[in-house]
């Protein structure tokens, strides 16, 4: 009987273990085939794949001409509007990112905020019912044109080859015969002729042109807040922005509506929110800009039955350092996606960026398009109309080099002569005679790097601060985004050329700052996003002056680059560590120490000096200018500073570099990564050593199993690359594949920003071992936890007791 028992138990653990087995087999069969791929979501770009777009700053002019065809419809609620709640304020507009160009994709639900109270415009002019499109009376298609600039700057002459001129610009409108003459902001500031009169003979010359609306601009600010007002009288044609509040009423028309030859045009504005910190904290008190996104979306809703076409002069801008949602083109795709204006033409018309863009078609029913800056470029766009339907919409540019047999028109040309000659009679002193040096002013290098001209106004200010304040300064500072032009070698250099370089009649300030808070300021002045392995365009980036250095590794996340500074003993001549504790008086321009440009760890009580035009020219006049001949990187460098040989710690003060990938490899909430986080952590950032095989295994040890090491950027958007063992890469857009390995456990994935040249030497799974919602925590075993083995233990326990009653009946 026992033996009968034992038997059947034998086999029934037997029919387990098979049973077991089987299921263990076939699961792991079935299991690749269900997480074969690991699907990267694709990012749209913010514009069609023919899309051109070049950043240029260039010296370029512009004209306009008369237009009396167009019946206008002008907003006039600047004393209706109120400002949106703080819900509206607040609303993010959907980002490029989120966005497909699919005219099949999901649209986005509908903003839901409620517009600002406004006075529906008088459109007794319009049709009579302004919701019904107008009946077309002809079946040929109607061909329709449009000519924009943006960022003219001040350019009121021509300059052959560089600038259109505004004289020009009215002869060629006179040629074209547009439908519309638009402008996109920033007109009135740049040229030292047009800042003369405060932009007073822009205005005359916009009027002489024929402009029918344009879009306020930051510097529109920069004569001061009455002025940036007065515009509205000094023109003969609305100057709009719908996000532009003042005592929480609109402080500009937000949109006009013009019909031309049978079409109705609704023509919004829109400011940068950038314009908080682009111009002189007084030139804006009180002064409120909302979120851009919205605002348009809103304006357009109220005007969507009154219009046939859409235009948005959109002083925005597509600069990498612009915060998405303030963009030009995430404006333009957000619009592209809105189901309210399915079906309507679009056209985004922008500027502030002085970018070039050509063939921006977003989509079957939008464009974006930019001239470019300082009119070396006309903008055209053109299109067919026809029972209310746009088609063959193109965009194209007039270049400077196209008008060179255009006649300047002939009244407008004589009074641009006569605002010539006042402003040279008073700018003509020469500076410098024959100067020697080119002194490097163009706004990619003063925006981005050290420059032997930001370097020399500097120098200038210090200078003047050890005669002009109560106190010696320490060092100086200057905002590059102050610097606009350069001083060519071989010239007399004129007080004109130095009003040039230094437009803004800012003064010369100096102001007190602790140490610590000079330390944020250059991480601010160093925290653009990096494009093409250098820091990208930045309007804050600041010059520094002799008595001052400052090390930075531009690998490093934004707030945390600077390795060091070092600021110079004038009584021991030698350069010493920054004292966060100390208070240092610095030198700098009233825009800066006033918070402008973002620095709002400085401001507080200052003192004034001239303006800085004139300091930089006294200094001119009397400086040895052969020390800026080499133009050499002396100041602001990328790279550690100097170590002493006799330091004994002199190995660990490279600690800065070394650790630059752990730096990298911040966590999504900009705390420092544990022990834990850095224990997946490969080499250097172009490290071509071994160092990443002992590291890696170190992992593997302490982890069992290797999750995937994904080698990506965390700060600036790009691809990442998961590398797998047989060399296949698996590529992973932006940071999703890195994020979708976080868990609550801490992460022992490496997160590289730079190119690793031993990528042989990583083994890791690749990406497509995992669906995204099954990626293991890392540290987590993959084996699988079958009953198998407790079963095994059962069977060989019984064997046992079987062996030892055989046993027993032997005995």
């Amino acid at each position: 009987m026992q033996k009968a028992l034992l038997k059947t138990l034998f086999l029934v653990a037997v029919l387990f273990v098979l049973f077991h087995v089987s299921a263990f087999a076939a699961e792991n069969a079935v299991q690749p085939a269900e997480q074969s791929t690991l699907t990267a979501p694709v990012q749209p770009s913010t514009s069609s794949e023919k899309t051109t777009v070049t950043t240029k700053d260039t010296t370029a002019e512009a004209n306009t001409t008369d237009n009396n065809t167009a019946t206008t419809t002008q907003k006039t609620s600047s004393t209706v509007n109120t400002v949106p709640s703080q819900q509206e304020n607040l609303a993010e507009a959907k980002l490029s990112s989120e966005v497909s160009f699919s005219e099949a994709a999901v649209q986005p639900s509908v903003n839901t905020t409620s517009a600002p109270a406004t006075e529906q415009p008088h459109t007794e002019q319009l049709s009579a019912s302004a919701s019904e499109p107008p009946v077309q009376t002809q079946q040929s298609a109607q061909h329709a044109k449009i000519l924009h600039t943006n960022d003219m700057h001040g350019r009121i002459l021509g300059e052959e080859g560089r600038v259109v001129g505004m004289s020009k610009l009215k002869s060629i409108k006179k040629e074209e015969q547009p439908d519309l003459m638009l402008d996109s902001g920033d007109a009135f500031q740049g040229l030292p002729i047009s800042n003369n009169t405060k932009g007073a003979d822009m205005a005359k010359a916009m009027n002489s042109v024929g402009y029918d609306a344009m879009a306020v601009g930051n510097h529109e600010f920069d004569f001061g807040l009455d002025q940036a007002v007065k515009y509205k009288t000094q023109l003969k044609f609305p100057i709009l922005s719908a996000n532009t509040y003042k005592d929480r009423k609109l402080l500009f028309d937000p949109y006009t509506i013009v019909k031309k030859n049978g079409i109705r045009y609704g023509i919004v504005g829109v400011t940068t929110p950038e314009t908080a910190v682009k111009t002189h904290p007084n030139n804006i008190k009180g002064v409120t800009f909302t979120e851009p996104i919205p605002a348009v979306q809103n304006t357009l809703s109220q005007i969507n039955n009154q219009s046939d076409v859409f235009i948005v002069l959109a002083h925005l801008g597509v600069d990498n350092s612009t915060k998405t949602a303030w963009r030009g083109d995430t404006l333009a795709n957000t619009l592209a996606q809105d189901a309210r204006f399915k079906g309507k033409e679009i056209i985004v018309l922008d500027g502030h960026s002085h970018t070039v863009i050509q063939n921006g078609r977003i989509n079957q029913n939008t464009v974006l398009a930019q001239t470019g800056t300082a009119l070396e470029n006309i903008g055209k766009v053109e299109f067919d109309y026809l029972n209310g339907v746009v088609s063959n919409v193109r965009d194209s540019l007039i270049n400077v080099k196209d008008t060179a047999e255009v006649k300047p028109d002939a009244e407008l040309q004589e009074l641009m002569d006569e605002a010539k000659a006042k402003f040279d009679n008073q700018v003509s002193e020469v500076v410098i005679p024959n100067n020697p040096v080119q002194f490097a002013g163009e706004r990619d290098d003063v925006r981005t790097r050290e420059t032997n001209l930001g370097n020399a106004i500097t120098d200038a200010m210090e200078a003047y601060g050890e005669d002009g304040f109560s106190h010696s300064p320490d060092f100086a500072v200057t905002n590059g985004g102050g610097i606009r032009a350069s001083i060519d070698k071989g010239k007399n250099v004129t007080l004109g050329d130095v009003i040039t370089v230094l437009p803004f009649g800012n003064t010369i300030s100096q102001i007190q700052v602790k140490g610590a808070n000079v330390q944020k300021m250059f991480e601010h002045s160093l925290s653009a996003p990096v494009q093409d392995g250098k820091l990208g365009a930045n309007g804050g980036f600041l010059h520094v002056s002799k008595s001052i250095r400052v090390y930075y590794d531009i690998h490093k996340n934004p707030g945390s680059r600077v390795l060091k500074i070092e600021v110079l003993n004038k009584k021991t001549h030698q350069f010493e560590a920054l004292d966060p504790e100390r208070t240092y008086y610095m030198t700098t321009n009233d825009f800066t120490a006033s918070g402008g440009d973002g620095y709002d760890m400085l401001g507080g009580p200052r003192e004034e000096g001239v303006s800085l035009d004139k300091v930089f020219a006294d200094y001119l006049k009397h400086a040895d200018l052969d020390q800026y001949a080499a133009n050499d990187t002396t100041r602001i460098i990328n790279g550690n500073p100097p170590v002493a040989e006799d330091n004994p710690s002199a190995a660990h003060n490279n600690e800065h570099v070394n650790n630059a990938n752990i730096e990298n490899n911040k966590k999504d909430d900009g705390s420092a990564p544990t022990t834990a986080d850095n224990t997946g952590i490969v080499g250097n950032s172009n490290s071509s050593s071994n160092n990443s095989v002992v590291t890696l295994k170190d992992s593997l040890k302490r982890n069992n199993n290797a999750s995937g090491v994904s080698l990506g950027s965390t700060g600036n958007g790009n691809s990442g690359t998961t590398h797998s063992p047989d060399g296949n890469i698996a590529t992973v857009s932006d940071r999703t594949h890195v994020a979708s390995h976080k868990s609550n456990d801490e992460t022992t994935h490496a997160v590289l920003n730079h190119k690793h040249t031993a990528t042989n030497n990583v083994v890791a799974l690749p990406a497509s071992h995992y669906k995204d919602s099954e990626l293991p925590a890392s540290g987590q075993s993959e084996t699988y936890n079958s009953p198998v083995l407790p079963t095994t233990l059962i069977l060989l326990g019984i064997g046992v007791l079987y062996s030892k009653r055989k046993q027993d009946e032997a005995a």
